[in-house]
């Protein structure tokens, strides 16, 4: 009986399998959220390390500069992926929203000043991203609570889409109003993310044409 239940297990294992889990043993061989968290926190440091030490060193600021690219594909990946498994989503935001004001300070003295409204940092980007694919969530939960005649008299389902419309360009705008690290660009690839959750070429598609179509010629291409 044992077997047998072993045997039922390992089947169902197998047919919930998708993408590189068809081929590859994910358990053994891929990333925990915690690895990626590390690998974004070193790759970042390397991009600062540039910034601040190696301007005046061409080769090795860009080296440094391009395997800092690597750092905030990831970091909208996990934000993402903490969206969907946080208990308090609340409570996420509001972090979000305090360490980006508490990270302001030491952003922009790694310019050079002390204060400058000029640029923000990249965590009002991830805040904004994240205020929009929560706000996407809702309103997508509201349209599906009416019953269908309901909806074909409201037009609630032209109101849905008038409303996600709203909410994205409210996100794009704040990004590039304030000049926040990656601007629009930034808040489109979390939105991605999102709406591909289930659908990893989704996702590689995206990150495609966030690095090399969104930006030109350089080291946003690594």
């Amino acid at each position: 009986e044992r077997i047998k239940c072993l045997e039922k297990y390992s089947i169902m294992n197998n047919f919930n399998r998708q993408g590189l889990a068809l081929f590859l043993d994910l358990d053994k061989w891929g990333l925990s959220t915690f690895a990626l968290k590390i690998i974004a926190v070193i790759t970042m440091l390397f991009d600062h390390i540039g910034i601040i030490f190696l301007t005046d060193y061409a080769k090795a600021y860009e080296l440094f500069r391009m395997i800092g690219r690597i750092s905030f594909p990831i970091i909208c990946f996990v934000l993402v992926e903490g969206y969907f498994h946080t208990k308090n989503r609340m409570s996420y935001a509001i972090r979000l929203g305090i360490f980006a004001f508490v990270s302001e300070i030491p952003y922009d003295m790694m310019y050079g000043n002390l204060f400058d409204l000029e640029k923000q940092n990249v965590l009002f980007t991830l805040f904004f991203g994240f205020m929009v694919i929560w706000a996407l969530d809702l309103i997508a939960g509201f349209a599906i609570k009416y019953p269908d005649k309901l909806l074909e008299k409201v037009g609630i389902f032209r109101l849905n889409i008038i409303a996600e419309l709203s909410v994205m360009a409210l996100g794009f705008g704040a990004a590039f109003i304030l000049n926040s690290a990656y601007s629009y660009a930034g808040v489109l690839l979390i939105i991605c993310f999102y709406v591909f959750k289930k659908h990893h070429i989704g996702k590689i598609v995206s990150n495609l044409v966030f690095n090399m179509g969104m930006f030109e010629y350089g080291i946003q291409w690594a």
